[in-house]
């Protein structure tokens, strides 16, 4: 299924280079969206903020997440620390699959929004790159119910999705 998805990926930034520019689309798996709840589970357990990142594929313009991965973090019940060390191992975790991190996943203690602290904070920026923010420290997982999902975009920052711009693919599809 991943050999397709990155295919369509290829076909896509070939497209997109003689087509007009579509508004950014996230692709999450339903198996993507369970790793995500495990990585999480700890702090959801604990009522801190919780911090995952997701490997997969991006052109840009549309960005597939395919795993999730646990970084070593500090957390509290307002906040979360990513040390550069812990970083790197997330980012070689990455590149051993063949994959690039395309997102991090975060939890807030009531509603889900990008913080300033969560603007001045993302160490990665790079067009393509998701932010999902979850409310409630992540308890609804593995449903994305009032989460806020961004994807940044060179020229406008984190650019906040619609629901029509964010697909949860199936884990088998009859």
């Amino acid at each position: 299924m991943m050999k397709w998805l990155l295919q369509g990926l290829k076909r896509q930034r070939i497209l997109a280079s003689s087509a007009p520019q579509t508004s950014p689309k996230l692709i999450l798996t339903e198996v993507c969206l369970r790793a995500i709840r495990q990585c999480l589970l700890p702090e959801i357990e604990r009522k801190h903020e919780g911090i995952t990142y997701l490997l997969g594929r991006t052109n840009g313009c549309i960005t597939i997440a395919a795993t999730a991965v646990r970084p070593e973090a500090q957390t509290t019940s307002g906040s979360f620390e990513v040390a550069s060390l812990a970083m790197a191992r997330v980012v070689r975790c990455a590149a051993k699959l063949n994959l690039q991190v395309v997102a991090q996943v975060h939890t807030h203690p009531t509603i889900a929004f990008h913080s300033k602290g969560d603007e001045e904070g993302a160490r990665i920026k790079y067009n393509g790159y998701a932010s999902i923010v979850l409310p409630d420290y992540g308890q609804h997982l593995p449903s994305l119910k009032d989460a806020a999902v961004y994807i940044f975009q060179d020229a406008q920052g984190f650019v906040l999705l619609s629901l029509g711009d964010i697909t949860i693919a199936p884990e088998i599809v009859l």
